[in-house]
């Protein structure tokens, strides 16, 4: 049976590590959180790779693995365990831990659960439609439009979009969520839903453009 032990709690961080891989001949993995308030989703990612593993899968040191948007990296420790590490921000380097992953998964969820409908994540990589503005932290509309690779869907405006679509940039989502992390939260909802933070906290499903396929 696999369980889940407290490793090391220092202040308000926390390491958990799985026992019972190795009887699969594989490594028990370990990952950190800076924030105790993270506790039961490090707990959910630790068992469900537990269940990936346990589904005839293998982790070894430099694979990686999605966990809903973000993106996690296992390093050999010492040579029984795997440590989680996770992409900083920018998705310029992978930095040890898992705070940024989970904070991500639970914020997404907690979108979608709010909103009652599915956890539809792009991936960091692709491509995100943006104005002039949003970067710079403007308050923004946001849609989101079935479409296809690579592009995430999102297309986020600010009132300095005009209406001409070549003053549009395309840029990684990973840019956006490290200049508005703020945003993070609304980019599981799937195509149709619309955000508009300009005068609040409003999120819709538009029937129009779900029904665009």
């Amino acid at each position: 049976m696999r369980k889940l032990v407290i490793e090391q709690r220092v202040g308000s961080a926390l390491t958990l590590r799985t026992e019972g891989l190795d009887a699969l001949g594989h490594p028990e993995i370990a990952a950190s959180v800076k924030d105790e308030g993270l506790k039961g989703d490090l707990e959910d990612f630790l068992f469900f790779i537990c269940r990936y593993v346990e589904g005839a899968n293998r982790l070894g040191p430099g694979e990686t693995l999605a966990y809903g948007y973000w993106l996690t990296r296992f390093e050999e420790r010492d040579g029984k365990t795997l440590e989680v590490w996770e992409y900083n921000s920018n998705a310029t380097q992978f930095v040890k831990g898992a705070s940024l992953t989970l904070d991500y998964w639970h914020q997404q969820h907690a979108t979608c659960l709010r909103y009652g409908t599915r956890f539809e994540p792009p991936r960091p990589d692709k491509l995100t439609v943006l104005s002039k503005g949003v970067l710079e932290g403007l308050p923004v509309q946001g849609v989101r439009y079935l479409s296809p690779e690579p592009m995430s869907g999102w297309w986020i405006t600010t009132d300095q979009y005009d209406g001409n679509v070549k003053s549009l940039q395309r840029e990684h989502t990973y840019h956006l969520t490290a200049a508005r992390p703020e945003l993070a939260k609304y980019l599981a909802l799937p195509h149709g839903f619309r955000f508009d933070l300009s005068t609040g906290d409003d999120v819709w499903k538009d029937d129009r453009v779900a029904a665009n396929r």
